[in-house]
């Protein structure tokens, strides 16, 4: 029997703790691709994680951060969004991200191996040790002693760190979008290239300005 999508929270629904997050989405960088002031609700995913909304925060400034430092560049972040979100079944999360992907470098062969569960011909010797340690971390926990080296001599420890971060964090967005039937909204109408923007850590502005 399929599950059903998580309720859909409205303003008038929500408790102090869940408003400050819906206002935070709504009325933050996110705006321009959350329904703005004018909201009605929210996406799934973060509808979703209003119902626990310490969590939600934790992990938009989880991503905030992330996007914010040089050892895991864009490229590499979104190698780890594409092989957890595959790897765990996230499709919606997957295809949503496949043109910031691109964006940042990654080529359609590459984002069309990945899924189909296939490992692809990398051109660039540092994303295949990357996607070759979140593969491993995600079926293991763990990484081999070659890869944990590989991941140092490549990254550092800080960013090393940073890939264990940012796994975490798709792995909990690919549970969400799993379990809460995540899909992506048919008015869905953000700007393109700003959302490219945004995922590459640029400054955007809530009002496209």
């Amino acid at each position: 029997m399929a599950m059903e999508r998580f309720p859909v929270m409205g303003k008038d629904d929500l408790d102090a703790d869940q408003r400050e997050l819906w206002d935070e989405l709504t009325l933050g960088p996110r705006g321009f691709y959350t329904g703005g002031a004018d909201a009605e609700r929210l996406p799934d995913l973060y509808n979703a994680w209003l119902h626990f909304p310490d969590f939600g925060r934790a992990m938009l400034q989880l991503g905030d951060h992330l996007r914010s430092k040089s050892e895991l560049n864009g490229r590499l972040r979104e190698l780890v969004i594409l092989t957890s979100s595959a790897a765990l079944g996230a499709k919606v999360e997957f295809d949503f991200h496949i043109p910031f992907a691109l964006n940042e470098g990654l080529s359609e062969a590459v984002v069309t191996a990945i899924g189909e569960g296939q490992t692809p011909e990398f051109e660039d010797a540092v994303d295949r040790i990357v996607h070759e340690a979140n593969l491993q971390l995600l079926r293991t926990a763990a990484l081999t002693a070659q890869t944990r080296q590989e991941m140092i001599d490549a990254l550092g420890y800080r960013g090393l760190i940073q890939f264990i971060a940012a796994v975490t964090l798709y792995v909990a967005t690919a549970y969400t979008t799993n379990i809460a039937r995540v899909q992506l909204a048919e008015d869905f109408s953000a700007d393109p290239e700003m959302l490219k923007d945004f995922f590459a850590g640029k400054p955007v502005e809530p009002d496209g300005e």
